[in-house]
């Protein structure tokens, strides 16, 4: 009867710190439960203390659940809801955190009155997701941490001018022999594993103890090649390149190569962040830009005066110019547009918002392939539309139908857009004195202010040609 109360009361202590401490479920909760019922049948097993641990919301290792072995009991205490250290015991968080079994691994516990050895297993639930860990500790033996030192022929390589050369690399890099026990690491292999929470000294571990993404000794030998693979470790990402070295088709050791990729990955975070955000914003400008568009159709449509309609056409003509290039970048994973696909659209646009319905208008678009800058793409664009606006507009008076081209030459220094039709022609001099050249003077303004380029205009009774100059180096 006393041992069934006791037995009551260690499952309603680790049901309400599991359910204090952590977000696991009721059908997990069942499964440590069980788990914790066989404590005992393993340490008499094993002539060892078992726990079990599970990992907080704080992302602490907890011990929930202890069998305290008469010929063992390490601590010499109940250390129920006890919080454990990453740097005291790594094999424990490793299982909890990455889900990978250790065997044999070093700890130090009741603050750092012991050396232990203890084997480590996670405890999954039905969906494979770690929801606690399983530990098997002994009282470990000075032959157990004993480093192991091989003496070095001479001209081996850990001597000399190459030891030198491994101690000054970026990377962690180790060396095992054929036993599986590590004999050589440099500086930066001894900062990682404190890091990532495994304490001082790596020298003389085992590779099982000191692997970290979960690839055995037994798969590395098996595997000729070299085996790369990342791991997230708390708060490090961790590249371990592990290749065995071979000599007449024996195998002489392991060397490891680790890379610390965590502030790369945060950097591809961030840079993966900024370009979703950038294309929300453009997402956003574009639909802004189209409710301009319908506002500006409707106050149109309210009025009878030609002259407010006609402004009203000019207005969206240049907002849907702008549109097109920023519908065109919230399609794409690129900050640039192509140029000659976006005067594409630009015309198609153009000729669909009702300015040429007295007349067909024929346009051909040829020349280089460009990619500009969004900044760029839409000066280009008002540009260009303005430039199309004054053809449809003025070039076609009296005709069924007209022609209208554009050309796009890509120079080593300069590129240049022509855009021309086969219309009436004007007097551009006339045109600027009587005031009526407002459209001129924006794109005049806009070349040589925003794109540092010139502006050619030849005008006459076979038609316009406009060629505007725009510097390559700006868009580099």
């Amino acid at each position: 009867m006393q041992q069934e109360l006791m037995m009551e009361e260690k499952d309603s202590r680790l049901v309400q710190l599991v359910r204090s401490y952590t977000d696991l479920e009721d059908d997990d909760i069942r499964i440590l439960l069980e788990v914790s019922h066989s404590l005992p049948f393993i340490g008499n097993l094993e002539n060892g203390d078992t726990y079990i641990n599970v990992l907080t919301l704080k992302g602490e290792s907890m011990v929930v659940a202890q069998y305290r072995h008469p010929n063992c009991d390490l601590y010499k205490r109940d250390i129920i809801g006890e919080v454990e250290k990453h740097t005291d015991e790594p094999a424990v968080y490793r299982a909890l955190e990455q889900g990978i079994s250790s065997r044999g691994f070093i700890g130090i516990i009741d603050e750092g009155r012991l050396i232990v050895r203890h084997t480590v297993s996670p405890i999954f639930n039905k969906q494979q997701k770690v929801i606690g860990s399983l530990t098997y500790e002994y009282l470990n033996t000075s032959s157990d941490t004993e480093p192991i030192r091989i003496k070095g022929k001479e001209g081996d390589y850990r001597d000399g001018q190459i030891n030198q050369f491994i101690s000054h690399l970026q990377d962690g890099f180790l060396v095992y022999n054929e036993e599986g026990i590590c004999i050589s690491a440099n500086p930066k292999a001894e900062e990682l594993y404190q890091k990532i929470g495994y304490g001082k000294g790596v020298v003389g571990r085992k590779y099982n103890e000191l692997q970290l993404t979960g690839h055995m000794q037994s798969d590395i030998v098996a595997e000729h090649g070299t085996i790369r693979d990342e791991v997230r470790i708390r708060d490090c990402i961790l590249e371990e390149n592990i290749s065995v070295v071979w000599e007449n088709n024996v195998c002489q050791g392991i060397a490891v190569i680790l890379r610390d990729k965590t502030r790369m990955r945060q950097m591809e975070d961030e840079i993966a962040y900024r370009v979703a955000l950038l294309h929300e914003v453009r997402h956003r400008v574009k639909n802004n830009l189209q409710t301009i568009i319908s506002l500006v159709g409707l106050e149109a449509a309210r009025t009878r005066n030609d002259a407010v309609k006609a402004y009203a056409r000019t207005i969206t003509g240049y907002i849907r110019s702008m549109s097109v290039t920023y519908d065109m970048l919230a399609h794409t994973e690129r900050e640039s547009v192509e140029l000659k696909t976006m005067l594409n659209r630009m015309a198609d646009v153009l000729m669909e918002n009702g300015n040429a319905c007295e007349y067909h208008v024929h346009v051909d678009i040829d020349g280089d392939d460009i990619e500009l800058p969004a900044s760029i793409a839409s000066t280009v664009a008002l540009i260009v539309n303005e430039l199309i606006q004054n053809s449809i507009k003025y070039a076609f008076h009296g005709r069924k139908e007209g022609k209208l081209w554009m050309k796009i030459e890509k120079g080593e220094e300069y590129s240049w857009i022509t855009v021309g039709d086969d219309g009436c022609g004007f007097d551009k001099e006339s045109k600027m004195n009587s005031g009526c050249g407002l459209g001129l003077r924006l794109i005049e303004g806009l070349v040589k202010s925003s794109l540092k380029g010139n502006l050619e205009i030849e005008s006459s009774g076979h038609g316009t040609i406009t060629r505007f100059s725009f510097h390559n180096l700006k868009f580099h």
